[in-house]
């Protein structure tokens, strides 16, 4: 039950608050005095209707009660087929929120109030916008795991505390520096220089290739069969003729299994930026995504369909390259805004 009690000249109420584990104190900022502890305990009293209203929705509801620590648990077992860069998005969300809830108490103390206070410092962060927006979305998506269980009551976050993502501008290679990254893999082994061809010439993920097989390369039809860690799809896509001979020297050195040496996708990363390094291109956001990229950018040059380029790089929603040709386009139609001479009125 909420209580009043005497600090100092003022009175406080006292109630245990299940949610958080703990006693909450508040000041009521009134006077001890016969009136004033009269008007005290009507605040106790109000103080413990809602406390008692919230339990009685609750059972209603069905809101069981689960650790904060067991429910992410949880969620991470309905999650485990995610790929591991984005199990590991949201361990580092969870590492972030358990800094200001306690992971031991219930799940119900993520309410409307204290899920915005915490977003609200996520924003004060000296992060990056998008940064801050991963972290967001990620918590969207374990308040939705929480609604679905019944871990804790609905609630809608207000759309003016959320994070909007940033939209950047689409990197890809320049022409000339193309030239001095093909033109550079002459000193390279074939382990990486292959992966460098079939990188920019498929435009297909880095974690759709690390771990591609000799056997899945069939030479004589120009067919690539993979498996999309992103997707969670068996996919099949012809490969382009200019690399042909690459993907034929390489299979007969390596004669069979993985056609490449590398264990995860960091260490392409870290490889292609020593490269980038040698060929003094550092600093210009250069990763392996802008070969994605590239290839959706330079497709569109060529004029080939929006269908085609989506399953080529094996998009699964045909507006995700929507995007990115409407992107260019708008890059285009500003190159050619410019040629527009608008004559000079003395």
């Amino acid at each position: 039950m909420a209580s009043v009690y005497v600090k100092g000249r003022k009175l406080y109420i006292s109630w245990w608050d299940n949610n958080l584990g703990k006693t909450m104190n508040r000041s009521t900022g009134i006077e001890n005095t016969r009136e004033g502890l009269k008007r005290a305990r009507q605040l106790a009293n109000q103080i413990q209707e809602k406390l008692d209203a919230e339990k009685e929705q609750a059972d209603k509801l069905g809101i069981r009660k689960v650790t904060l620590q067991s429910a992410f648990d949880h969620f991470l077992r309905n999650n485990n087929d995610k790929h591991p860069h984005t199990i590991t998005e949201y361990k580092s969300f969870f590492a972030r929120l358990i800094k200001k809830f306690n992971p031991q108490l219930a799940c119900t103390q993520l309410n409307k109030l204290s899920t915005e206070e915490w977003v609200t410092e996520i924003k004060e962060l000296p992060l990056q916008r998008n940064s801050k927006y991963v972290i967001i979305k990620n918590l969207k998506k374990f308040l939705g795991f929480l609604f679905e269980y019944n871990y804790v009551p609905f609630f809608k976050l207000n759309k003016d505390v959320l994070v909007r993502p940033e939209v950047k501008d689409i990197v890809i290679f320049s022409p000339s520096d193309i030239d001095k990254i093909f033109a550079g893999l002459k000193n390279k082994n074939s382990n990486f220089r292959t992966l460098i061809y079939l990188l920019f010439y498929t435009g297909l993920r880095p974690s759709d290739l690390y771990k591609l097989t000799v056997e899945q390369i069939n030479i004589s039809k120009n067919i690539i069969s993979y498996y999309s860690e992103k997707t969670k799809e068996y996919r099949m896509i012809p490969f382009h003729k200019d690399i042909k001979c690459i993907l034929a020297d390489r299979i007969k050195e390596v004669k069979a299994g993985f056609l490449f040496e590398y264990e995860t996708v960091d260490n392409i990363g870290k490889a292609f930026r020593r490269y980038l390094d040698q060929l003094k291109l550092k600093g210009k956001n250069y990763n392996l995504r802008t070969f994605r990229k590239s290839f959706i950018s330079y497709a569109y040059d060529n004029n080939i369909d929006l269908a085609t380029v989506s399953k080529l790089v094996g998009h699964h929603n045909i507006l995700t390259t929507a995007k990115y040709y409407n992107k260019i386009t708008i890059s285009r139609q500003t190159q050619e805004l410019d040629k527009f001479k608008v004559p000079v009125i003395h």
